[in-house]
């Protein structure tokens, strides 16, 4: 059972060169939480982007970390330790090319379904017992080598739906952070039954 989330962490790759990549996918949703918070990015140990979100009466810590995707593991533990926080509370949010855009799922244990960076985490922590939210952006086109498709950038198809798409996500994380996460899941669960 997972009760409250702590530590919001987004996956990516550092530098401009992959700002709006496919798998940059996990730094665009908590870019976009932080910015329409009015809050900014702080350096931690040049290995990770923190800040702290005031979500009601909690202080949810999220991250980015700034080395490249296939070591994500490596900051994640340090904060881990150094802010005492369990990897169960934690919520990881990474891209998947097999989730049409707009789409998500999520997992609280399992393997890294071939996600190098959830594969580091995993790998740094000792445990694959940590809630993830993987985000939609694909289909991966007939014939399309994964690495090329993950690196590259969205079309302009679907940039017009990241904005809404983005909304979403950050109006979920919102209810995970205020009811707790298998409650609040439960509750998404319910209403896309209901539709």
């Amino acid at each position: 059972m997972i009760s409250n989330i702590k530590f919001v962490v987004g996956l990516g790759n550092p530098g401009e060169k992959y700002s709006n990549t496919r798998h940059n996918f996990g730094f665009k949703v908590v870019d976009k939480i932080v910015e329409q918070a009015n809050l900014s990015w702080k350096n931690w140990n040049d290995m990770a982007s923190i800040v702290f979100y005031r979500r009601n009466t909690n202080n949810i810590l999220m991250a980015k970390p700034m080395t490249f995707m296939n070591n994500s593991g490596f900051p994640i533990v340090a904060i881990l330790k150094y802010y005492k926080i369990l990897p169960q509370e934690m919520l990881v949010l990474y891209d998947d090319y097999s989730i049409p855009i707009g789409k998500y799922k999520f997992k609280i244990t399992g393997t890294s379904g071939g996600h190098n960076g959830v594969n580091s985490i995993i790998t740094q922590t000792g445990t694959s017992f940590f809630p993830r939210m993987k985000l939609g952006m694909g289909p991966l086109p007939e014939h399309a080598k994964i690495i090329d498709f993950v690196l590259s950038k969205f079309n302009n198809q679907d940039q017009e739906k990241i904005n809404d798409i983005l909304y979403n996500i950050k109006n979920i994380i919102a209810r995970i952070l205020d009811l707790g996460f298998d409650k609040a899941i439960s509750d998404i669960a319910n209403l896309q039954k209901n539709k």
